[in-house]
């Protein structure tokens, strides 16, 4: 297999602008998802220094909280939004069923052995692209998070707005842009150079492991432009939560 290249932020940014997909990333060719499965909650506690559970605990908040009998979390990983989901709504009567997809089987049997036998939560292997197991108008929440960017945004916005019913609730939790340009700037750095000699120590110098996530945070739009590219796609009352000071938002848009 090829090794992949790094590309200068620049470059991320020229190849987000055109394809929407903020870290280049093809899973046909590179599986580091599969590769880096096992390791893949302790490297996120490692990249995010814990933030990254403040975060989904957050998203799961309003996941539990939203009306609707069916959420689809897109890009689940190893279930760790829906594992807080399920526990937040304990044995309530009204519970949603939930159902978490991903593209990497590896991923996917770790979401399994994570969530367990529980009752109202269902899996499927599924390209966040192209959901075509699941009609139009089919769910009530789609959510996804730290995949948008190492998706095509465009095409994930496209499936959300199909297969979601009218009235229904959009959420992406994703890396953002920081208001503070001094604040994001030494975030940046940490980014740049930090993150990939932690990855390095970490996956025994696995470049996927690392060069996508920095390229799709170099290569995600602004908060704004996100706003943006949900609305246009015919959600309304479209918004977002900057949380640690902006390191990542939870955008939402309700479905017309």
């Amino acid at each position: 297999m090829t090794e992949p290249s790094y590309q200068p932020p620049h470059l991320a940014e020229n190849a987000a602008s055109a394809s929407g997909n903020a870290a280049a990333f093809a899973p046909s060719a590179d599986d580091v998802f599969a590769r880096i499965a096992g390791r893949y909650d302790f490297l996120c506690d490692l990249f995010s220094l814990f933030a990254h559970r403040v975060w989904k605990a957050r998203m799961a908040r309003v996941i539990a909280e939203a009306p609707g009998a069916v959420v689809l979390d897109v890009a689940s990983g190893t279930g760790g939004i829906p594992f807080r989901v399920l526990d937040r709504l304990g044995k309530r009567a009204d519970a949603p069923r939930i159902i978490a997809t991903d593209i990497c089987p590896q991923m996917l049997d770790l979401a399994r052995r994570k969530i367990g036998e529980r009752p109202g939560v269902d899996f499927a292997l599924a390209d966040a692209h192209s959901l075509e197991a699941f009609p139009t108008a089919s769910v009530d929440v789609f959510s996804i998070s730290f995949a948008m960017k190492i998706c095509d945004r465009h095409r994930v916005l496209d499936e959300a707005a199909r297969v979601l019913r009218p009235g229904g609730l959009f959420l992406c939790l994703e890396a953002a842009r920081i208001p503070n340009e001094a604040l994001h700037w030494a975030y940046m750095k940490y980014v740049d150079w930090c993150m990939p000699m932690i990855a390095r120590l970490a996956t025994g110098n696995d470049p996927g492991a690392y060069q996508y996530l920095t390229r799709g945070i170099h290569g995600f739009p602004s908060q704004h432009e996100f706003a943006r590219e949900i609305e246009v796609r015919g959600f309304r009352d479209v918004g977002y939560e900057n949380m640690t000071a902006g390191i990542v938002a939870l955008h939402r848009g309700v479905k017309t």
